[in-house]
Formats: C-alpha cells, structure tokens, sequence
C-alpha cells in the first residue's frame, strides 16, 4: 500500500493533470494542481473520519489520505481490478473547504468509478473505466452525496440572505430540501475552488446563473466552473444532464 501512495504522489505532483487522465487514467477533481501548505480548512482527524465513512458505504473502493502532500486535488484510479480514491491534504487545508464540500469532491472521485457513460476513452477511441468529469459531477449529489449526507453530523453553515433565498427557492419543490440545500452549497464551493485555482475570463459561477454554451459533441473533459454548478444543480433536482456538457446521441 506504500508503494501505491508513493507512486500516486508521484503521479499528482510531477505528471501534469492532462496527461494523467490520457496516459495512466488518474482522472483528478482539478484540471490544475495548485497547493496549499497552511492549515486553514479542515483537520486530519476530520479528514480520517470521513474516509472512513465513505470506506463504510463503498467497500469496493479503497480511500487513502496523502496529509502531508500540499496539492489541491483528489484523484481516482483503477489498478487492473482495485478501486481507488486518493485525497491530497492540501485540498483538505484549503481554506474554503468544509465537511460537507469535502463529500461532495470525494462524491466527485467515487463519480469516475460509479457513474456511468459517458467515459473517458482511451487512444484507439474505445471506452475506458472512468467516467467522464460531467458524468462524475452528475452521480455526486444524486448517486453519493445524498447517501453519505444523511450519515454526517454537520452545523449549519451561515450564509448572506441572497443565498439563503436562493437556496431556498431551487430546493423549494425537492423531497429532500436540507439535503438539496447542502449539496448546492457545496457544488457552489467546489464549482468556485475550481475558478479560483484556474485563472480565466469566466464569470464566477452562481446559483442564479447558467451556462448557455452548447458543445458540438459530448465534453468528456472539464466543463467550465459554471457548467459544472450547473450540472450539481440538476443531480439535485433530479432533472437531464445540462447542454452545457452533454449531448445526447
């Protein structure tokens, strides 16, 4: 077990993101690996208590922490017919990281592994195991995060009174409105973090905004941070797979 940490460390800190996913199928919660040495999120011991959650619910993965090493991302691989989930301690330092935002980017990861086509595909065009990031980010809330989220013990995080109305109103109509609300919350998280470590001209993603860009064909790589929210938003609402990424055949 050493020697897979010790060659996925390798892999996440000296193999760039794009090559990983084309080469060795490491498909990451990030499309770049920024870092973040200070402790300003989340603790160890927290970290630890959700892995073991998280093994509880889904004995066929294996979920390691790799504390020590500063990267901002978690990843999934598949060795022949192990499963495995691996969090970097920088994202859990992170200071815009809570427990439940934790989930939902460890949901991301259980994602590659659970969620179904479309896939990753390999450099003859035939599917591999990984789901694609769109596919991954659909199963978080509807396939993972409303199933770990019942089992956490979490406050309520104070939001400013345009959230709270906004979040209130998107879950108005869901059978599970806390849940629904948890998750947006962390989607609107993780859907930032993403737009904060990838410096462009995008708008910062909201709960009040959409992505109206329509690809030619299914995205199979990182859909933008708004596309992304977007596509939490419908997971939880149980609604299609937003345009932004997916086209159906």
């Amino acid at each position: 077990m050493k020697l897979w940490l010790f060659t996925l460390t390798f892999l996440a800190v000296l193999v760039p993101s794009h090559v990983a996913v084309q080469r060795v199928l490491c498909p990451a919660l990030l499309p770049v690996n920024a870092s973040a040495s200070v402790i300003e999120g989340l603790s160890e011991d927290q970290l630890n208590q959700l892995l073991a959650l998280f093994q509880k619910s889904y004995p066929d993965i294996d979920f390691q922490s790799s504390w020590y090493n500063d990267t901002i991302n978690a990843q999934a691989l598949r060795f022949d017919e192990s499963k495995l989930i691996i969090v970097y301690g920088g994202l859990v330092r992170e200071s815009t990281t809570t427990p439940d935002s934790l989930a939902l980017m460890i949901c991301h990861e259980v994602g590659h592994h659970k969620g179904g086509a479309p896939y990753f595909r390999d450099a003859d065009g035939r599917d591999t195991w990984a789901s694609a990031e769109g596919a991954a980010d659909y199963y978080s809330i509807r396939g993972c995060f409303t199933r770990i989220a019942s089992m956490m013990k979490t406050p309520a995080a104070r939001l400013s009174e345009r959230d709270e109305a906004l979040l209130e109103q998107t879950c108005a109509n869901s059978a599970k409105p806390t849940v629904c609300r948890r998750a947006l919350q962390s989607g609107a998280l993780m859907a930032k973090l993403q737009w904060n470590v990838f410096p462009n001209n995008q708008p910062v993603p909201a709960l009040d905004a959409e992505d109206s860009n329509v690809p030619a064909t299914t995205l199979l790589g990182y859909p933008s941070p708004q596309c992304r929210l977007d596509t939490f938003r419908a997971s939880a609402l149980l609604q299609e797979r937003p345009s932004c990424w997916y086209r159906p055949l």
